[in-house]
């Protein structure tokens, strides 16, 4: 039945038609009693003409209709009028994922992220038992704001008609999408996407669109079908006898093999669920290369190239056997689901007593706010609690609230505790300076306090039982019984692993005892974050990495060796453990770009390459930035770039922690393994500036290009202060000031060269006479824990960055007077996930500012069966 514009079905106005298929018509349509534009699908007169089929698309289309995830078509009627069957679903803007395949393959990220997307759209279904078994480029539609939806659910069973689910060949009637029988040879599906079960007309599951959606992925990532044929026979013959072609160079082995894996013809060595599926494709999506290094490795090119062939090889082994199991013999994997679906940061999660889990998350560029929900629901229900953070859960259901926190980061979030009823309500403020609490078994709070420097332990809050001025304490969590409380111990400086270096978030579990005394349970992790204990409280769980991804479930046991409960390919934080031992944790992607902003107000975006980068310099005029950057690999290369701030390719000077760009654009000063080193823009060699006996961790070139001021300390010292050294002198370093500065110094020297700005150790700013003399403080300008020094003005007034959560406020102070003389708000634009801004330069004249910022998306995951490995 053919509509035209202006006729009605039942409440719904045909506006215009949108396409024709085999089995039914489309047009965009109008919702008369909501006001909205909807998707109105009737089914053609061939179909309708069946009484069984129309039976069957109508149940079908309810239940369909009963489905409720992001990645699934909304159906919202189903109906019949004249005899002519009708649904009406959600109107989407986009296109389809054939009309973009027929402009070429897709990049290995974007199609991760839809492949991702689809298996927990197909997650969701076969959770309810309906198997699409139309999976293929027609039935994916892409939404103009990038997310993927599939169609047709219920409609491949309508296709079946009332045949009954018996065993048949390639080469037996079927009934085809027009609903009557076809000649011998035809056979229900469409042949590229078909899995050898469908082909061999078998029974079919929830493996059988598995097998499609690897075959989907196979395209997406290569640009061709994997099982090519001019006829059905061919195809089918593909399908059941021939291995898909290679992927191309480009797609990592580990995703080739979860492609493989999803195509194997045997569906029980196939990934067995689509909710597997989605957690393996999620997670290979998380970059590897997250950490800042604090060092450079010294292997040779050869030793380097074999230990990458063997992580790769570790990797793929892993890989193996998460998604599919050993032929002869497979170990029990955990149940995963998917609890979050939203854009934004997780930065706090935990379970209550009824079985519900509450967490704290900024999404879509919005502060953190508490939200709860159930397990299984796609919705969150806001509890009414901004700009706060979720820090523990009592038996009672209490919540510990980090309420105002001063950054969007797990590792520098500090604020004032408050408790608040479960339910809601006004929180009752009870400490600042408060980083981690979490409720004692007797309700009692138990807190990490940042004081100065130093973290302390309070327990109970106000009583200090643990102190410590190395580095900071994290994720602490008080034992069911209430006698111990267990941390994560984050050392300022620590160890150089085999496979990469020390970082913010290096650390190892430790124990307080009933009676306050501290006990390390764990070795040392380059990546340790996420702590909970086990329901009966005997270990400690938490997640951890031996390089800088961390991607390990791991188990403590207060009296034996700990050993592996679960790995991830790609980096988890475990939250919490459930009474019944379910386990929620969080999944992180997080990279850091640079953006230029110019005085017109314009924004040049991705001015970094590897995704882990941050200026250090931008010349006078703006028009070039030199930048550190990482490259992932096993070691996590750590490299010097160039680029004009036109949006050129960048230049790689070579290895080193970029710290400065010269005066004269000709030369980038870098920090590596045996000390400075100067990397030139243009034609010379690297020529090294020895630091024997010294940490350097910041450093700034002279106008003359022999000198250079560093922020620096003995190798066996303790405090960071500010020295000069002489390039191609013997002499040692001069130090300018008994002022001791933050291991991040953020070193400004100004245009003069009389000053040097700099970030101390109470993280307020300090301006340094470089010929020696009184400091300047001028921490009270900007009280809220920032205060970092960005840059001068020709003129000699000090720009000073006032926080590091977005957005950020550049204030201009004059020093003779210490006024503030002006003052701009600093913003990447969108920012959802956005924590952190670091790494302003800006010019003297004011008219660019360069800056780097991280993005960080979370999603929070519930995980069941996880335990000690089956033999």
């Amino acid at each position: 039945m053919r509509l035209s514009p202006g006729s009605r079905l039942g409440p719904y106005e045909v506006l215009s038609i949108l396409g024709t298929g085999g089995m039914a018509e489309v047009y965009r349509a109008r919702d008369t009693r909501l006001g909205r534009d909807i998707a109105l699908k009737v089914v053609n007169e061939a179909l309708a003409g069946d009484p069984e089929l129309v039976r069957r698309f109508e149940q079908e289309a309810r239940l369909a209709g009963s489905l409720n995830h992001p990645n699934l078509v909304a159906v919202y009627d189903v109906g019949l009028q004249d005899g002519a069957t009708y649904f009406i679903t959600e109107l989407l803007k986009g296109e389809s994922l054939r009309q973009r395949l027929s402009r070429g393959r897709i990049s290995v990220q974007t199609a991760l992220d839809w492949g991702a997307q689809l298996a927990q759209g197909l997650a969701a279904a076969h959770a309810r038992g309906v198997i699409h078994r139309d999976v293929k480029p027609e039935n994916v539609f892409v939404t103009s704001d990038g997310h993927v939806k599939l169609l047709d659910f219920g409609i491949a069973k309508l296709a079946e008609g009332a045949r009954a689910e018996e065993h048949h060949g390639i080469l037996d009637d079927t009934v085809t999408s027009t609903g009557g029988r076809t000649q011998t040879g035809a056979i229900l599906g469409t042949p590229a996407y078909m899995s050898p079960e469908q082909v061999r007309g078998e029974p079919v599951d929830a493996r059988t669109d598995i097998f499609s959606l690897g075959a989907l992925l196979h395209e997406m990532l290569s640009g061709q079908r994997p099982f090519p044929g001019g006829s059905l026979v061919e195809s089918g013959h593909a399908i059941l006898h021939d291995d898909p072609p290679p992927l191309p160079e480009q797609v990592p082995p580990a995703v080739a093999q979860v492609v493989r894996r999803s195509l194997e013809k045997d569906r029980d060595v196939r990934i067995q669920s689509a909710r597997d599926l989605a957690f393996a494709l999620d997670l290979l999506r998380t970059p590897t290369g997250t950490v800042q290094a604090r060092g450079w490795p010294p292997p040779s090119a050869k030793r380097l190239r074999l230990l990458i062939a063997l992580a790769g090889a570790a990797l793929l082994l892993a890989l193996l056997l998460y998604v599919g199991g050993q032929a002869t013999r497979r170990p029990a994997l955990p149940q995963i689901e998917q609890a979050t679906f939203r854009e934004g940061t997780i930065l706090g999660a935990r379970f209550t007593p009824e079985g519900r889990f509450v967490l704290s998350a900024a999404w879509d560029g919005q502060p953190e706010e508490v939200y709860s929900s159930v397990p299984g629901a796609v919705q969150l229900q806001a509890l009414g609690l901004k700009d706060a953070r979720v820090l523990g859960v009592s038996r009672t259901g209490e919540l510990a609230l980090m309420t105002r926190p001063h950054s969007r980061t797990r590792i520098a979030g500090t604020g004032t505790l408050a408790r608040v009823p479960g339910s809601g309500g006004l929180p009752r403020e009870l400490a600042e300076d408060v980083h981690f609490a979490d409720w004692s078994p007797r309700g009692e709070v138990v807190a990490v306090r940042v004081v100065g420097a130093n973290y302390r332990i309070e327990r109970p809050l106000g009583t200090v039982v643990y102190e410590t001025s190395d580095g900071w304490i994290g994720d602490l969590r008080v034992s069911p019984n209430g006698d111990q409380v267990a941390f994560v111990h984050h050392p300022s400086s620590g160890f150089t692993s085999a496979k990469a270096t020390w970082s913010a978030t290096s650390g190892k579990v430790m124990v307080l005892d009933a009676h306050n005394a501290a006990h390390v349970l764990t070795r040392d992790y380059v990546e340790c974050q996420g702590l909970a204990w086990s329901p009966s409280g005997t270990e400690v769980w938490f997640t951890a990495g031996d390089s800088s991804i961390q991607d390990t479930l791991r188990a403590a046991p207060l009296n034996r060796t700990e050993y592996e409960v679960y790995r991830s390919t790609g980096s988890m934080r475990l939250e919490d453990i459930a009474a019944d031992g379910t386990i929620l944790f969080s999944a992180d992607e997080s990279r850091r770009d640079i953006s230029l902003l110019l005085e017109s107000g314009q924004i040049r975006r991705n001015l970094s390459w590897f995704g882990e980068a941050q200026p250090v310099g931008l010349s006078d005029d703006g028009q070039l930035l030199a930048f550190g950057d990482i490259r992932s690999t096993p070691f996590q290369e750590v490299l010097a770039l160039v680029r004009q701030t036109d949006g050129s390719p960048p230049k790689i000077l070579g290895d080193g922690l970029a710290l400065d760009l010269s005066p004269d654009k000709k030369t980038v000063l870098a920090k590596q393994e045996a000390g400075l080193v100067l990397l030139p823009v243009g034609a010379g060699t690297p020529r090294t500036v020895p630091t024997p006996g010294f940490d350097v961790q910041d450093g700034h070139l002279f106008q003359d290009g022999k000198r250079v001021v560093v922020a620096a300390r003995p190798v066996n010292g303790r405090e960071y202060r500010v020295f000069v050294f002489e390039i191609g002198s013997d002499a040692g370093p001069r130090p300018i000031s008994e002022t001791p500065v933050n291991q991040n110094p953020s070193l400004r020297v100004s245009p003069d060269e009389r000053w040097v700005a700099a970030w101390d150790t109470q993280l307020a700013p300090v301006v340094i006479p470089i010929a020696g003399g009184k400091p300047i403080r001028l921490g009270d300008l900007a009280p809220q824990r920032g205060g970092i020094p960005v840059g001068w003005s020709a003129g000699g007034d000090l720009w000073l960055q006032s926080r590091v959560n977005p957005p950020v406020n550049l204030l201009r102070v004059d020093l003779a007077t210490r006024q503030i003389k002006e003052s701009r708000e600093l913003s990447p634009g969108d920012l959802t996930g956005v924590s952190v801004m670091w790494g302003i330069r800006i010019t003297p004249d004011g008219n660019a500012v360069a800056f780097s910022f991280n993005r960080v998306r979370s999603r929070l995951y519930l995980m069941r069966g996880a335990g000690v490995p089956s033999n």
